[in-house]
């Protein structure tokens, strides 16, 4: 489904990613793990389309994401990539469920959404802060949201920066949950930049990121599905 292929980004005299190179199968999950500074989360950026790399291929269903234009590259992003940020982005002037239907709204959606809209509200525990600002939510809340609203548009990949860090045991369970569900029932990807052993356990593969190199540190748990 996606591959990156000897991908190479530096900063300076700094090797971030030095020839990186993995293969994302439909409906996995993947963690991914590393030092802080390690390069998750400018993988991340390059998987998206947000970072060009200096060299190397993103290959989505066999296309290469940095051969098309800009607004192709947008369209990739917004259709099929759900993005969980470390630092939530949320917008502060929308409400939590203008934040989760953002991405719908621009992929004019916006009328297709609510049983989805609905379901991870319920599911997520959102039913008494929906209508509130970020500014007055606390971190767990923040992510559930920003966890939501990767979910949308159902796309076809999951990038969770961090996904559990800022929830307690119940809910860190409730999203690893959501994740199987996600994966098993609609074969949805997910790649988890985590330090939760809760993941890394429950993932089909582990991926670990030193030293600008990433090596596949295990093949996981659960059977790959053709």
């Amino acid at each position: 489904m996606l591959s990156v292929e000897r991908v190479h980004i530096s900063f300076g005299n700094r090797k971030i990613l030095d020839g990186v190179s993995l293969d994302i199968a439909p409906g996995s999950i993947e963690a991914l793990t590393g030092k802080s500074g390690s390069g998750k989360t400018t993988l991340f950026g390059v998987i998206a389309g947000l970072v060009r790399p200096d060299g190397g291929r993103v290959l989505y269903r066999g296309k290469n994401i940095f051969g098309w234009g800009d607004i192709h590259r947008s369209r990739y992003r917004n259709r099929e990539i759900g993005y969980v940020f470390q630092t939530f982005n949320l917008l502060p002037n929308l409400t939590a469920r203008d934040n989760i239907a953002l991405p719908a709204v621009l992929n004019r959606r916006s009328g297709k959404i609510k049983k989805t809209l609905d379901y991870l509200v319920e599911y997520l525990d959102l039913e008494k802060i929906i209508g509130q600002y970020p500014a007055t939510l606390s971190g767990g809340e923040k992510q559930r949201v920003a966890i939501a609203r990767s979910l949308i548009n159902s796309p076809s990949l999951i990038l969770a920066d961090e996904p559990t860090g800022n929830l307690d045991e119940e809910n860190g369970d409730k999203i690893l949950a959501l994740f199987r569900e996600i994966s098993r029932e609609r074969n949805i990807s997910v790649i988890a930049a985590t330090h939760d052993s809760r993941i890394i356990s429950a993932a089909d593969g582990h991926f670990h990121l030193e030293n600008g190199k990433v090596e596949r540190a295990s093949a996981g748990k659960r059977k790959k599905r053709g």
